[in-house]
């Protein structure tokens, strides 16, 4: 196991641990036992989701980074760290949990610790939406507009499966429209719902949106979400609920920087955080840009 990291931080978010009594002390015993010790701790807050937070981690001599939270937390602390040499571990603690997922790294605090003491480290892309990074997907247009529809109690009951039993309701009130896609420059123009940019693939229970992504490969991968039926969306709900995946109703694209031209402002997310509506998007990737602890046979 290793022991290289001389100065880690924990950049942990308290909202994520209502009612546990200590959660640094559980948080560190798992640390230590994965050979990590004499940490630093920074609590994100309302106001800052994290980024504050992991610049002083940075600016107090941190030689490795932990996100203790969910996909905003994570986020958060890729966005500062994207483009150095100072990794970023995974201490997943959200409903989602998205990027720890694809890249395999369990979502048991025990585990995680232990991914991070192996000290194994993955370089990945980092996307940004008119400027602001991310690190699993951002969408415009129906996509977010579940964000905006779900609440967080029925999250903590059910998990990810609130997202598409929203859906199923949402989709009543959304009809398809034009949408510009500009890939490499190239131009088409497309009919849907929403679009979807990821630079993972896979959501929580098993789904699978875009099965050619990989946050490494250099490339961007676009979904647009076709679905125009609400019973769609309850058979979509019931297979997540039950662990069955059924297609997704899209098309699919691949390039390097996209640019969204919609006909009017839409609800726009990135990471499950939303942005304020918009009918211009563009995003971009800065290929191998952030070292990310995953497990040893990743």
């Amino acid at each position: 196991m290793a022991t290289n990291w001389v100065r880690p931080a924990v950049v942990i978010n308290p909202s994520k641990f209502d009612g546990a009594a200590d959660p640094r002390r559980d948080i560190a015993r798992e640390l230590d036992a994965a050979g990590i010790g004499e940490v630093l701790w920074f609590e994100t807050t309302a106001e800052d989701p994290g980024r504050g937070q992991c610049a002083d981690a940075l600016a107090a001599g941190a030689d490795l980074v932990l996100a203790c939270g969910g996909d905003g937390t994570v986020r958060a602390c890729a966005a500062v760290l994207a483009g150095g040499d100072v990794p970023l571990g995974l201490l997943p603690a959200g409903t989602g949990n998205l990027l720890a997922r694809n890249l395999g790294v369990p979502t048991d605090l025990a585990s995680a610790a232990q991914v991070v003491g192996a000290g194994h480290l993955r370089r990945i892309d980092v996307p940004s939406l008119d400027g602001e990074p991310f690190v699993v997907m951002g969408g415009a247009g129906f996509d977010a507009q579940l964000f905006e529809r779900t609440s967080d109690e029925l999250k903590s009951r059910i998990g990810w499966a609130a997202y598409a039993l929203a859906g199923a309701r949402a989709v009543r009130d959304v009809e398809p429209m034009r949408i510009t896609l500009e890939l490499d420059g190239r131009s088409e123009v497309v009919s849907g719902i929403g679009v979807i940019v990821g630079n993972v693939g896979t959501l929580t229970g098993g789904i699978t949106l875009m099965p050619d992504a990989e946050p490494d490969d250099g490339v961007l991968d676009v979904a647009i979400l076709t679905p125009r039926r609400w019973f769609q969306w309850v058979v979509l709900a019931a297979s997540v609920v039950g662990g069955r995946p059924q297609p997704w109703h899209l098309q699919r694209r691949r390039a390097t920087e996209i640019v969204l031209r919609l006909p009017s402002q839409v609800p726009v997310e990135i990471d499950g955080d939303l942005r304020d509506p918009a009918d211009v998007l563009t995003f971009t990737l800065s290929a191998s840009a952030l070292d990310v602890c995953v497990p040893v046979n990743d």
